[in-house]
């Protein structure tokens, strides 16, 4: 299998769409537990305007830690907030 040099400005694309991919994982995630955003940023320790940033599409380069981080507030399977069609 050849591989080749990622181009970095696809790069940047790609992480900024699963990005928003994610953020709306996290959004529904939860909506469905009836959960508002101050109480998720609270418990995940992190900022609420940096959460609504994730969920809105406007975070383009996500911390897996702080991915962890919300998926452990909302007590889910981390993969749950990674969309199913990640390369």
């Amino acid at each position: 299998m050849e591989i080749k040099r990622v181009n970095s400005e696809y790069q940047k694309l790609e992480t900024a769409r699963l990005s928003a991919q994610i953020g709306a994982l996290i959004k529904q995630a939860r909506k469905t537990k009836g959960i508002s955003q101050e109480r998720l940023a609270e418990a995940a320790d992190i900022s609420e305007k940096y959460l609504s940033s994730v969920e809105n599409s406007k975070e383009p380069n996500l911390s897996i830690g702080y991915v962890v981080a919300i998926a452990l507030a909302l007590k889910v399977p981390f993969l749950q907030l990674i969309p199913s069609d990640t390369p």
